[in-house]
């Protein structure tokens, strides 16, 4: 018993479903089948009520007068068309009231019959020739006169335009459908039902018998000079995805249209109307918005301007430029240029240029130039150029430069980086670069891996380097670095750092003098050079500058200036000996005989001056080391 009520309860839900559904379909959209035979309009207006709701209402219309028809589940527009297709009456749908309206007949004068030709009209539905379903969105268009119509839920479009010819050529579109053309010979059938073959699908001619047109299939076909727009794939982004997504017309039309000038307010506000996604403009004035399949000559928009497809020679935006193909010639825009792919020529914007292909010869941005693919040229950035790959020329930016591979010049107010540079890094702070072929020149840090060519900069760190590392502190893994245990002629033991190459190296020292009495304490800084005399000999050349300090007095000026002559003897590759003469001279704020750091070192002076509150003595000392690692 509870089985019986449920399946009636689950078959009332469907029944109500169905006459809810049933209900909301347009009156024009109801579907209406009637065998086939010859029927009174009388009789053929019940069974099209009883099917679909209408009221048929007419005066003057002889509904006695006898046809011969057969439709199959045919939407009530064509079943209507093709019933008035004949005579004088026509009709329209009034709510659910079908309004005849019918005249005698006239027959207007040819002249007149010429010049006062209202505006055509065709209309039909789209539907797929495997299983007779509707097409959606399907692209209904007149190449010549831009016109153009998508199909609703129900496949239905509307074509209106006027009537130049009395042969109508209309181009029909859907993505994964062979392109159709239809050629209407007679004016008389306005309500065209029109198959789309299905790609997958062999290759075959359908027609409608209830409607005179001819198809024509075209699969895939180009025209030549259309081939240079049709072969470029436009870059992938997540702003041209949905650009695609969006318009019906891209997706379905595989044709190019060609316009030589196009004026536009806004789309679909254009003389491209909406088929300005698939037109090629010669020339196109955008007085605020502009959209087109590429531009040939010019392009000047008060706002943006957006192509997918390319441009060439001169496109002008308020605002921004979007490409979605290549750029050849200037480029001009308020804030954004953005080109999907290649950039041939200049992009100049007052905020950002993107290139997703290569850019040759010049970009310059007030904030950032950024380019995925390789930059021949010069790129100026009033804050950054990111280049993900080769720069072959000049990078000039306020504050940061990025290569991958740099051949140039790479100038940055604070930073510059890159994998490999064939060239001059020049910066206010920093350069990093894995392989450098040149030279980098920083405010603070140069980092590098390998390096042919020199640094320059207050530090400076490398894995390796052919050249001469200049700073205040050089890093180089394979290069020069030792520990250094000295102690000269005063006894002043020292215990000192020395890195960077034999060619030029830094020193920071720091000593003791454990004597009788309070302490000496010395920290100083110098630089050096050791010279290959043989296998295992050197010469050293030092020059140093120490501060000397006395426990228990208070700190005044003394400073212990060396200049150390000597021959170092590298025993092993972590041990060596150096020994040599030394020219030292020491200058103090204080005058020896109340100094408490002269007290402590050497008084065999080769002169001695005092000039004001400074004293200075200069000698020749000695100096033996040992140094490790």
């Amino acid at each position: 018993m509870h089985t019986i009520i449920r399946f009636l309860f689950t078959g009332i839900l469907c029944c109500m479903a169905f006459s809810s559904l049933n209900a909301q379909t347009p009156y024009m959209e109801k579907t209406v089948t009637i065998r086939s035979g010859t029927y009174t309009y009388e009789e053929l207006f019940k069974q099209i009520s009883n099917q679909t709701g209408v009221v048929f209402s007419y005066t003057g219309f002889d509904d006695n007068l006898h046809i011969s028809v057969k439709f199959d589940k045919q939407p009530l527009r064509v079943v209507l068309n093709t019933l008035f297709d004949q005579g004088n009456c026509s009709w329209k749908l009034k709510g659910k009231y079908v309004i005849l309206n019918c005249k005698p007949a006239s027959k207007p004068q040819p002249e007149q019959a010429e010049v006062n030709k209202p505006d055509a009209v065709v209309n039909g539905y789209i539907l797929n020739a495997e299983d007779s379903s509707e097409v959606v969105e399907s692209s209904v268009y007149l190449r010549q006169s831009k016109q153009s119509a998508l199909t609703n839920e129900y496949g239905y479009f509307n074509l209106s335009f006027p009537k130049t010819a009395d042969v109508l050529s209309i181009s029909v579109a859907k993505e994964n459908f062979r392109d159709t053309t239809v050629v209407i010979f007679s004016r008389k059938h306005t309500t065209l039902v029109i198959y789309l073959q299905p790609k997958s699908a062999p290759v075959s001619l359908l027609t409608d018998d209830s409607v005179r047109v001819t198809l024509t299939l075209s699969v895939d076909s180009v025209k030549p000079d259309e081939a240079r727009v049709q072969d470029t794939t436009p870059f992938v982004s997540p702003f041209w995805k949905r650009f695609r997504q969006h318009r019906a017309n891209l997706r379905n039309i595989s044709d190019t249209l060609f316009t030589n000038v196009s004026f536009s307010l806004f789309p679909p506000l254009s003389t491209n109307r909406l088929l300005s996604v698939n037109t090629v403009n010669k020339f196109s004035f955008n007085l605020l918005v502009g959209s087109s399949k590429g531009i040939d000559v010019f392009e000047l928009g008060g706002l943006v301007n957006v192509d997918y497809g390319n441009v060439k020679y001169a496109q002008i935006g308020g605002l921004m430029n979007l490409v979605s193909g290549t750029s050849s010639g200037v480029q001009l825009a308020g804030l954004v240029n953005s080109v999907a792919k290649d950039v041939h020529g200049v992009q100049v914007a007052g905020l950002v240029n993107l290139a997703g292909g290569k850019v040759d010869y010049v970009q310059v941005a007030g904030i950032a130039n950024v380019v995925r693919d390789t930059v021949t040229g010069i790129q100026v950035g009033g804050i950054a150029n990111l280049n993900r790959s080769c720069t072959n020329g000049v990078q000039l930016a306020g504050i940061y430069n990025q290569g991958k591979k740099v051949s140039g010049i790479q100038l940055a107010g604070i930073a510059n980086a890159c994998d490999t540079l064939s060239g001059i890094q020049l910066s206010g702070l920093v350069n990093v670069g894995n392989v450098i072929d040149g030279f980098q020149l920083s405010g603070l840090l140069n980092k590098a891996g390998h390096v042919t060519g020199s640094q320059l900069g207050f530090i400076n760190v490398a894995d390796s380097i052919t050249g001469v590392p200049v700073g205040f502190l050089s890093i180089v893994k394979s290069g020069y670095h030792k520990v250094e245990l000295a102690a000269d002629e005063n006894l002043l033991t020292t215990l000192s750092f020395r890195t960077g190459v034999d060619a030029f190296h830094n020193i920071l020292i720091g000593g003791v003098q454990l004597d009788k009495g309070p302490a000496l304490w010395t920290l100083g800084y110098g630089v050096g050079s050791a010279i290959r005399l043989g296998r295992k000999l050197y010469l050293d050349l030092d020059l140093t500058t120490q501060s000397l300090y006395v426990n228990n007095s208070d700190y005044t000026y003394n400073m212990l200036t060396k200049g150390f002559v000597g021959i170092e003897y590298r025993v092993g590759k972590n041990f060596s000996i150096a020994a040599g003469p030394t020219l030292n001279w020491y200058s103090s704020e204080s005058k020896p005989e109340t100094d408490p750091v002269w007290s402590k070192i050497s008084r065999r002076t080769l002169s001695h001056s005092v000039n004001g509150n400074y004293s200075n003595q200069l000698w020749i000392g000695a100096k033996l080391a040992l140094r490790f690692f």
